[in-house]
């Protein structure tokens, strides 16, 4: 009998003990969906479009609704979308079931699927190590910077990250029980809709990762059990389809910001976000904090037993981890979101380690576990002086923003007065953070790992919750949101348009498409029209007739184009426009 159908028959033969281990609705799984919801999800009138990134993909889920196309909606009427519609059309649904598009329901998604990516981790390491080990490394991932960050914005990551994570997932179940027919075909489809919601990135990644694994544990011909035709042909029939169907209407347009998207950006000079290839190791540690800095005794163990990985089934997410992050590390444009699909191979990996740690076995004894938790420990202890220092001292602001870049140095000094205008509630953040600190060390002395990890949580849920209530007030503070309802009441549904450059944010509360302005667009009937100009570019107006300001807005725009003007252009200066002049 094969390796692999043994294992299937073990695990078939030990489906009972499975099942005595997990119940889906023990207390664990209603805590974990507790902490998600105060994390991952927020209220329609908390926090406002303000970023180009979430209103870009806004502004497509509009389109889907109110033009009713639903494979290649322009953005504005004019723009080609750059990302696959997977995201979109699970905002468009949600829009529609709830009979309502804005702010919640568009980024429903990615907090649904957030969550239910938590939960789905839950279930990888209750099964394969116990209650334990799946607890913790829900915890692990739901109070993560990058997931959490992930899981609350309206952009077309966690999607992806989340069919990632079942295709991850899947294989190693298809792999454990034999493979088959029907097991390609889920994963052929699987791994279709990863390709909806980015691109070739949705197959190449998981596909790279699987042969990786294979190729370590010297078992390729399970390529075969795999049977590549039928799983690709799936995935080609669920992702084809709508890429010949939007090549079909976008023609050569189409092609270009596919290839720009996929090939160009990624590899070529005009990437977007270049970064040395070592730098995902700065942003893995940065945005897992401050659970990341277990993966160093975690590497450790993992070296120490290396022989015993695959017995002890941590071998396929060690691949899983490494994979991920040498595939995006060999490109140019690096973003520290393109690797959120390891940290729940990172987190699971903890987590089974974790639970020796709880179990008291001999890695409990390791200095370098009790350094790191001790280090974790100091870091809450930091926090809490630096919040305290800054609500009852001078402050941080003489020291930092000298060290910060103008645009910076303005957030900064929004920030430094929110934690001013919040003195209690920022006494209780830093209060509960040194009290925390205080036992996290007890803990660690006394090895009582469980408490540890629990304490851990409950510090990470606080200060995320503080930091959404930041997010919330910086997108009052810089979204144009109520400078839009203002316009709206004075133009009388009279014509508006961009002059020169766009905001999405802005054209998404409008609630209608706003052209840019050239000879083309304007009215030709010389009726009165309205121009949005940023403040940059009103001083190249004060001089001109017909052109009058009538609003701006309260806020600028955080990247520097300063506020935004509503301006009336009269008829006088309309017919000079028609004309060409």
């Amino acid at each position: 009998m094969s390796p692999i159908v043994s294992q299937g028959t073990a695990s078939n033969s030990n489906s009972n003990t499975v099942r005595s281990r997990f119940f889906f609705w023990h207390w664990r799984v209603p805590l974990l969906v507790v902490i998600c919801s105060v994390l991952f999800f927020q209220s329609p009138d908390n926090a406002p479009f303000y970023n180009k990134q979430e209103a870009r993909e806004a502004l497509v889920v509009w389109e889907i609704i109110h033009s009713g196309n639903w494979i290649l909606p322009l953005r504005n009427g004019v723009e080609i979308p750059s990302k696959p519609p997977l995201y979109h059309w699970l905002a468009a649904l949600t829009a529609k079931s709830m009979n309502q598009l804005d702010e919640f329901t568009v980024r429903f998604p990615s907090a649904f699927l957030g969550t239910l990516g938590v939960l789905l981790t839950y279930l990888a390491g209750a099964i394969l190590w116990g209650r334990s080990a799946g607890l913790v490394a829900a915890l692990i991932l739901s109070t993560s910077v990058e997931w959490r960050q992930a899981a609350k914005v309206a952009r077309v990551d966690m999607p992806l990250t989340f069919v990632l994570l079942c295709a991850f997932l899947f294989f190693f179940y298809s792999y454990r029980t034999g493979g088959g027919r029907k097991k390609a075909i889920i994963l052929g489809f699987i791994l279709g809709l990863a390709t909806l919601a980015k691109g070739p990135l949705g197959f190449v990644v998981p596909g790279f990762t699987y042969l990786l694994f294979l190729w370590v544990r010297r078992d390729l011909s399970f390529v075969r059990r795999l049977h590549p035709f039928l799983l690709i042909s799936t995935c080609a029939v669920v992702a084809g389809s709508w890429y010949a169907l939007a090549l079909w209407q976008g023609g050569k347009s189409f092609l270009e910001v596919v290839i720009k998207e996929n090939f160009s950006m990624t590899i070529g000079q005009e990437a977007g976000h270049p970064h040395p290839f070592f730098s995902y190791i700065l942003f893995f540690f940065q945005n897992m904090a401050p659970w990341s800095l277990f993966v160093i005794p975690l590497a450790v163990s993992l070296y120490r037993s290396r022989r015993q990985l695959a017995q002890e089934q941590l071998l396929y997410f060690v691949v899983w981890f490494c994979a991920v992050f040498i595939f995006f590390s060999a490109f140019t444009q690096k973003r520290p979101v393109y690797i959120l699909s390891l940290y729940p191979a990172v987190a699971l990996l903890l987590g089974a380690w974790w639970q020796k740690l709880i179990d008291s076995r001999s890695v409990s004894s390791h200095i370098l576990t009790r350094a790191i938790a001790y280090l974790n420990a100091a870091s809450f202890l930091l926090l809490s002086g630096v919040l305290l220092f800054q609500i009852l001292g001078e402050g941080l602001a003489p020291y930092i923003r000298p060290l910060l870049y103008p645009t910076d140095q303005a957030q900064f000094l929004v920030l430094s007065n929110l934690l001013l205008e919040h003195r209690p509630a920022v006494f209780f953040w830093a209060t509960a953070c040194g009290l925390g600190g205080v036992f996290l060390i007890v803990a660690a002395r006394k090895n009582a790992w469980g408490p540890f990890v629990g304490c851990m949580t409950a510090l990470m849920v606080i200060s995320l919750f503080f930091v959404q209530k930041f997010d919330v007030y910086f997108a009052n503070h810089y979204s144009f949101k109520p400078f839009v309802k203002r316009v709206l009441s004075m133009t009388n549904d009279a014509p508006l348009y961009f002059y020169r450059s766009d905001d999405y944010g802005v054209i998404f509360y409008v609630g209608k498409r706003v052209p840019t302005l050239d000879t083309e667009s304007v009215p030709r009937d010389n009726s009165p029209y309205y121009l949005f100009v940023w403040e940059k570019q009103w001083e190249q107006f004060t001089n001109e007739d017909g052109l009058s300001l009538v609003a701006a807005s309260e806020n600028p725009d955080p990247l520097g184009k300063g506020r935004l003007f509503l301006v009336s252009v009269s008829k006088a200066r309309g017919e000079e426009q028609s004309h060409g002049t």
